[in-house]
């Protein structure tokens, strides 16, 4: 997490020097719907590893109640 917020105040910083005082809103903004998406992905990318842990779990047990 250091590193995107690293990353999000170099970008700021970037923005800043290269665009007008006008525009300084749009960087937060832009800076804010990174944020959301990347934590919307890492959100989906951990549901899908405890979906993948389930089936396993779930196969497993099936395969113990076969050997009863």
């Amino acid at each position: 997490m250091p590193s995107l917020l690293l990353a999000l105040s170099w970008l700021n910083f970037a923005m800043q020097a290269t665009e007008p005082a006008s525009n300084k809103n749009l960087d937060f903004l832009f800076a804010g719907f990174t944020v959301v998406w990347l934590l919307l992905l890492g959100y989906i990318l951990s549901l899908s590893r405890r979906q993948k842990r389930l089936e396993a779990e779930i196969e497993m047990l099936k395969q113990m109640k076969q050997e009863r």
